[in-house]
This record gives C-alpha cells, sequence and structure tokens, in this order.
C-alpha cells in the first residue's frame, strides 16, 4: 500500500446522468409587493457541472484522467454545461448529444450564503431503445482500449443508467476483470449487483431494507448491511451518514463508523459526488476502505464549506 496520495497514473471510465447546476447569488432587502415573497437582487450568476459531471470534475482535481461518458441534449444548458467541462479539462467526446432529450438543469437562488428557491428542469425517462444501444456500445469501445482501470457508476435517476445498461456495464466489467463502484439511486437500487464499492446515503440504505435505521447504532447499521448483501451482494459497502460520518462494512468482515469532525457546512450538494470520487480512488490505490472513509470525510468537509457544487482539491487532502 502506498503512503501517499497519487492518483496520476488512474483512468476512470465514469458513467452516469450528468446536469448544470446554476446559480443565481444576490441579496434580499424588501418583501414583493406583489406577493408575500422575497426579492432577490441578482449580482451574479454562475454554471457549475454536476451529477456524474461533478465526478468527473472531482476526479480530475485529484490528478485522476476522467472518462465521462453520459447523454445529454442539444439544446442551450447542453451548449453552456459542454463547454463549462471543456474548459475545465474534461473530454466531451463521450458525451452522446440527442435533440429528443433536454439536458437536466437545477436553478439555485441564493440570499447570500441562504438558498432560497430551486427549480428543476429535467427529462428522468429511460433512454430509448436506439439511444440505449448507441451508449451501450460507446462503453464498450472505451472499455476495449485497455485503458480504463475503474469504473464509477454515478446514477441520479435521469435515466441514462437503464436496466439493460447497468447489465451491459456489470458484464464487460466482469469480461475486462475491471472494478467497479456505484452510488446508487432507488429507481435501479438492487440492479447494481456483485459489486466492488457500493455506497449509498442512509436515506436510500434504508428504504432498500424497507425501515429506517438510526445513523448512531452500528448494530442496526450491520444489521441492515448483512439484510443488503444477501440482496445485491456487493463486496465493500460504504454509507454516508451525513454529519455522523461514513460507515463501512467490508468484504472481510470488518464493519464500524467512521465519523465526521462538526463543521457549519455552507452547502451539502456535491459533497455525496465527492465522497465517491476520493473513497474509489483510495480503494483504486490500495488504501484500507477505513483510511478511504476518512478521506473522503476530509474531502466531504472541504467542499461543504463552499457555496454551491465544487470538486475537492488534492491539496485538500494532505
Amino acid at each position: 500500500m502506498r503512503e501517499t496520495l497519487d492518483f496520476s497514473q488512474f483512468t476512470v471510465l465514469v458513467l452516469g446522468d450528468i446536469m448544470a447546476d446554476y446559480y443565481l447569488f444576490g441579496e434580499v432587502n424588501r418583501i414583493s409587493p406583489e406577493a408575500p415573497v422575497p426579492v432577490v437582487e441578482i449580482e451574479r450568476k454562475e454554471m457549475r457541472a454536476g451529477g456524474a459531471a461533478n465526478v468527473a470534475l472531482n476526479l480530475r482535481y485529484l490528478g485522476a484522467t476522467p472518462l465521462l461518458l453520459s447523454v445529454a441534449g442539444t439544446d442551450e444548458t447542453a451548449t453552456a454545461l459542454l463547454d463549462l467541462l471543456e474548459r475545465k479539462g474534461i473530454s466531451i467526446k463521450h458525451i452522446i448529444q440527442n435533440k429528443h432529450r433536454i439536458t437536466t438543469l437545477k436553478t439555485r437562488v441564493f440570499d447570500d450564503d441562504k438558498q432560497v428557491v430551486r427549480f428543476d428542469e429535467e427529462d428522468p425517462s429511460d433512454l430509448d431503445k436506439k439511444l440505449e444501444e448507441h451508449f451501450i456500445q460507446e462503453m464498450i469501445k472505451i472499455l476495449s482500449s485497455g485503458k480504463v482501470d475503474m469504473i464509477l457508476l454515478q446514477d441520479y435517476n435521469k435515466g441514462v443508467l437503464t436496466r439493460k445498461v447497468i447489465k451491459s456495464v456489470l458484464l464487460h466489467a466482469t469480461k475486462y476483470r475491471i472494478p467497479v463502484a456505484v452510488d446508487p439511486k432507488e429507481k435501479n437500487f438492487l440492479e447494481f449487483q456483485n459489486v466492488d464499492l457500493f455506497k449509498p446515503n442512509l436515506r436510500e440504505f434504508s428504504e432498500a431494507i424497507g425501515y429506517r435505521i438510526n445513523p448512531k447504532s452500528l448494530e442496526g447499521l450491520i444489521k441492515g448491511a448483512e439484510e443488503l448483501k444477501l440482496k445485491n451482494r456487493f463486496k465493500n459497502l460504504m454509507v454516508t451518514l451525513s454529519a455522523h460520518g461514513i460507515f463501512c462494512y467490508t468484504q472481510d468482515g470488518e464493519a464500524f463508523i467512521v465519523p465526521a469532525r462538526p463543521i457549519k457546512a455552507a452547502d451539502v450538494s456535491g459533497a455525496g459526488d465527492t465522497v465517491f470520487a476520493v473513497s474509489s480512488l483510495c480503494m483504486l490505490q490500495g488504501f484500507s476502505i477505513r483510511k478511504a472513509a476518512q478521506l473522503a470525510n476530509k474531502a466531504a468537509a472541504a467542499v461543504c464549506k463552499k457555496v454551491g457544487v465544487s470538486p475537492v482539491l488534492l491539496k485538500d487532502l494532505k
């Protein structure tokens, strides 16, 4: 196991839903005369990359080489998002654009550092059969190059990771002996079978096993992990517990909670993406699950101190 953090030798394929996070920053000084709502006087506008694109950015800023495979529309949001990714050093050659889909856009309005409202524009329907097949063939082409060290599946239930896509990715990962990490959502939660790292949050974990779990109860978390393992046969499990840290259940039979240090969070959006990227790279480099979770906690704390979706920097972990 290496003692230093050096992810520069790794090429990681990220598959999943990409989205644009658009921020309107301003200040509230009065209530509207038209309705009892605050008037936000906008001072600054900014677009950032979200979802699987944010995972790819985290990998890039940590020194790895991300290959981002996703689907976007041909709308103005897609144009702005792809331009942003290119400027941030992320290749867009594997982003499939389709005129029949819209690019997910989440717009947040802030009064200083406090979010006032958010509104979403999206089409969460599954890819149609033709687009699904195009996506799978692109995935196979990338994997057959022999350059991919790990696969990250980032699911936001926006239709890219269909059941057929998931099954095909896992089949080819086995064929090429490439480890797979998954950040799941509810819709296809149990479709991700026998993966190397499975990273749900506490709510998703609880919904999958059918009852609420106390994040402070190691015994309850272990019981839930054992039940979940019977359903999807994961090798290693990491459940993010928000302020309570990360629960880990390893393929060696270890189970523990890695606590998080208390911080004053400005914005938690995107923190799960950061935890996913950091823990996956740490496992790939050979660190223990405990060490990976410790560094992931540190990374999450760093990005939660910032307003808006932000990737972690390698210096934040050192």
